[in-house]
């Protein structure tokens, strides 16, 4: 397929390299100039603006979709797949859909989660709302970037599904953050401890990534606490008078974390609630 890509930064760049190395065209364009490079150095074609991005199939996979959509919607062909990989609010992709519809553009909500490792070795998990057949069609493109490949239902259907993994991904951050700041403090070995509970049922692969990035001291993102707190606005936005204390409390010590430390940090910065 020809496959038009927009947003090239952690995820969006290894994302399309998969679709490259499977054989697929692809015209990349991404606000900061340069950052195609990569993929240019592939066999991409670069677009230096979002109204040259065409193809049968156009991707976004961006922090604030609504920047761009309303221009990719307008710039679109009849015919043409849009697939938002970006994480936004259902109701704005049920809009997105709407608004597509009318113009004979399929518009597919299909956020991702499993960080830049999972985008480089096409082991993501795409959780996916829309048109049934539009889906099938672009279903291929999905299973190179994703080995869990899932349709949820009618546009925001997807979005939906990615904020009920956010929840989980909220209290597990805090979580592991304040467990390794409370081994540190009673002097633990945190090889060791990280080491006991990885075979048990608190360990699981974000537990790896934030122990390991911890133990470096490193605080350079795998996940924004940017994109950490605007996917808390959703959650809440999405839940409506639906309680979910647990949450709000993270999304009230975040905000604090990213004031003081910036929203460039990793969500591994979400430690500096226990260390001050």
């Amino acid at each position: 397929m020809h496959v038009g890509w927009i947003g090239t930064g952690l995820m969006g760049e290894p994302m399309a390299r998969r679709l490259l190395g499977a054989g697929h065209r692809v015209t990349a364009h991404n606000r900061t100039a340069g950052r195609t490079g990569p993929l240019v150095e592939l066999g991409a074609s670069a677009a230096a603006t979002v109204a040259e991005v065409k193809g049968e199939v156009v991707i976004t996979m961006l922090p604030f979709p609504a920047e761009v959509m309303a221009e990719v919607l307008e710039c679109a062909a009849p015919g043409t797949v849009v697939v938002d990989c970006s994480t936004t609010a259902p109701a704005l992709a049920r809009t997105w859909a709407a608004q597509g519809e009318r113009r004979g553009v399929a518009v597919l909500d299909a956020p991702v989660s499993g960080g830049p490792a999972g985008a480089g070795a096409g082991t993501l998990s795409i959780m996916v709302g829309g048109d049934p057949a539009a889906f099938e069609r672009v279903r291929p493109l999905l299973e190179l970037m994703g080995s869990t490949v899932v349709h949820h239902g009618p546009p925001g259907s997807g979005q939906l599904a990615k904020l009920v993994n956010q929840t989980l991904v909220a209290g597990a951050t805090l979580a592991a953050c304040e467990a390794y700041a409370l081994a540190v403090h009673g002097g633990l070995d945190v090889d060791r401890v990280r080491e006991s509970v990885r075979p048990g049922v608190a360990g699981s692969p974000l537990l790896d990534f934030l122990w390991s990035r911890l133990a470096e001291g490193d605080l350079e993102p795998g996940f924004k606490l940017d994109h950490f707190t605007k996917d808390l606005r959703l959650i809440r936005e999405a839940a409506g008078e639906l309680p979910m204390p647990g949450t709000d409390r993270v999304a009230e010590l975040a905000e604090r974390v990213r004031a003081a430390h910036g929203g460039e940090r990793g969500t591994q910065a979400m430690v500096r609630v226990a260390d001050r």
